[in-house]
């Protein structure tokens, strides 16, 4: 049977005939994808974002949930939904998927939030567990999606080994899609016989990811299911908003991974349980093209192709949807031919080559078409692609470098964009540094950690703490790497006051502190650096009303 041609698609298929580069977009001086690269490292123990920004520390493994009964929030975050309240970009839910290893490890956590508008800062009001009861729990909750009527969908990646029909519905108990009410926080009944249920029609898979397309009937769908049956799939579903029902398919390239640029939907059945549960076999055998770990796929909002990553090449590809998939290929990562695929990462006046590695992972879009790439392997940082990026002119930067042992997952914005929310999933349990969040509290990364993250000003008071006060109009520090006795900062201020100068080691201990005076313009200071180890330290120049905070590497 011919895929289903929705609105959607035939108006992506329409505007994409003859595609161009995007244009990399201006932004606002104030919106959140406009920084600076963080200087790429191995992870340290804290969090490293652009100077330009700070976070809120939300919620970590093990806190009580607000009904004693519930017991603890469990550990292991991934996706992590930010569901607005009619719109609001300052009340809404934040669903966050556990990605345990068994039933009693996995689910979902949503909480109640609010921002307060006097204090900048979010308030977690409530924290519930989903109950998945009613469908025999949930395994191994994964990455997820907010559909465009604001709903949450957790996706279960794996399932016991020993596969189970445990209530007798027909169905194999895990390995769905899973639809989520946020107010409630209750599974969605699909079929309206007032039971819940599992999204049994798109399929029983090793589900890493999903996204609904604006047409409220085109869901986009990938397995991590290693380098032989990670599938791309499509849903087209019967009615509008309504997921239950609709027809199943899987991406066929016309030719290798590494040479094909079109390609065809071919129909997966999916009308009886029997043929629910096997979907993988099913794709195999109609000859589905295998991506070696589909870990997120995404629509651009810029121009409507769909972007989708493979882990295990450490690769994120792309295509145009339509009646058939045209202009398929690599948009950033490594490539057949390049395994080991390095950008330029500009961090202030300079530049380091630094390897995209393997373990492409969670991606999210902000409006302008602006593309994060959460990475699980390499040194797991957190990507930004600019749309005009293309193999032959890179336009590649790194928002954060995370905390040691963590994998960054889930990722979503406010509507209005000024908020992200992000979760660090498992960081060491022997990390001991501690960071004071734009709340004022002390944050340790040793337990799974969600946060917001947004620029100064917006989030958290200037009495919050030190990463609050606004930053000086420029601080550049160089040589970086230091490799002789001095490190020169260049500071540009508005007038003539005193500061001061201090210098702390990857621990956090302050190892060298010098009083300066700086004069209105251009200021060139010199800091001593020759008795410190080779290591990564953190600068800060305080004066009376600035704080500024630049890395560096002592060789």
């Amino acid at each position: 049977m011919k895929p289903t041609l929705t609105l959607f698609s035939a108006a992506v298929l329409a505007s994409l005939a003859a595609r161009a580069q995007t244009p990399c977009p201006t932004l606002p001086t104030d919106h959140i994808s406009r920084f600076t690269s963080v200087l790429p490292s191995t992870q340290p123990q804290d969090l490293r974002i652009p100077a330009t920004h700070t976070f809120q520390m939300l919620l970590q493994g093990g806190a009580a949930y607000s009904t004693a009964a519930d017991g603890n929030v469990k550990e292991s975050f991934d996706f992590t939904g930010y569901v607005p309240i009619n719109g609001s970009s300052a009340n809404g839910y934040l669903s966050v998927n556990h990605e345990g290893s068994s039933m009693a490890t996995s689910g979902v956590s949503m909480l109640d939030l609010s921002f307060n508008t006097t204090t900048k800062l979010w308030n977690v009001t409530a924290k519930h567990p989903v109950n998945f009861g009613p469908v025999v729990g949930t395994f191994n909750n994964c990455s997820g999606g907010v559909t465009p009527w604001n709903t949450v969908i957790t996706c279960e990646e794996n399932a016991p080994t020993a596969p189970t029909d445990s209530n007798g519905d027909g169905y194999m108990d895990f390995g769905w899609n899973v639809e989520i009410d946020p107010a409630t926080h209750a599974v969605k009944d699909q079929d309206g016989n007032g039971t819940p249920d599992k999204l049994w029609r798109m399929g029983r898979i090793k589900h890493e990811n999903i996204v609904v397309a604006p047409d409220r009937r085109t869901v986009y769908e990938g397995a991590d299911d290693g380098s032989a049956n990670s599938f791309v799939y499509k849903y087209v579903a019967t009615t509008a908003g309504q997921l239950g029902n609709g027809n199943l398919y899987a991406l066929k390239l016309d030719g290798t991974v590494a040479t094909a640029t079109t390609g065809t939907w071919i129909q997966i059945p999916n009308s009886t349980p029997a043929e629910c549960n096997n979907t993988t076999a099913s794709a195999l055998a109609l000859g589905a093209t295998s991506f070696n770990g589909v870990e997120d796929i995404e629509i651009s909002p810029v121009t409507g192709q769909i972007y989708f990553t493979a882990k295990g090449p450490g690769t994120t590809y792309r295509f145009t949807d339509g009646a058939t998939v045209s202009n398929f290929e690599i948009f950033v990562g490594n490539t057949p031919t390049v395994t080991n695929r390095t950008y330029p990462i500009n961090y202030g006046t300079a530049t380091v080559n630094e390897a995209w590695g393997t373990g492409n992972d969670n991606l999210t879009f902000d409006s302008q078409g602006n593309l994060y790439v959460l990475q699980d392997g390499g040194r797991n940082h957190v990507w930004v692609v600019r749309p005009c990026h293309t193999e032959a002119n890179p336009a590649v930067e790194v928002f954060a470098v995370t905390p040691n042992g963590c994998e960054p997952t889930g990722m979503t914005f406010s509507p209005d964009e000024k908020f992200m929310f992000i979760s660090m999933q498992n960081p060491a349990t022997t990390n001991t540094l501690a960071t004071t969040d734009a709340a004022g509290q002390s944050v340790v990364f040793n337990k799974s950690t969600t946060l917001v993250i947004s620029r100064k000003g917006i989030l958290g008071t200037t009495l919050a703490t030190e990463k609050g006060r606004p930053e000086l109009a420029k601080a550049d520090v160089f040589p970086n790497p230091a490799t002789g006795t001095e490190l020169t900062v260049e500071l540009t201020n508005n007038r003539k006051e005193t500061a001061t100068l201090q210098v702390y080691n990857s621990l956090g201990a302050r190892v060298l502190e010098q009083t300066t005076t700086l004069n209105q313009g251009l200021n060139s200071l010199r800091v001593p650096v020759s008795k410190l180890r080779s290591g990564h330290y953190t600068l800060v120049v305080k004066t009376a009303t600035t704080s500024t905070t630049r890395p560096f590497i002592k060789q």
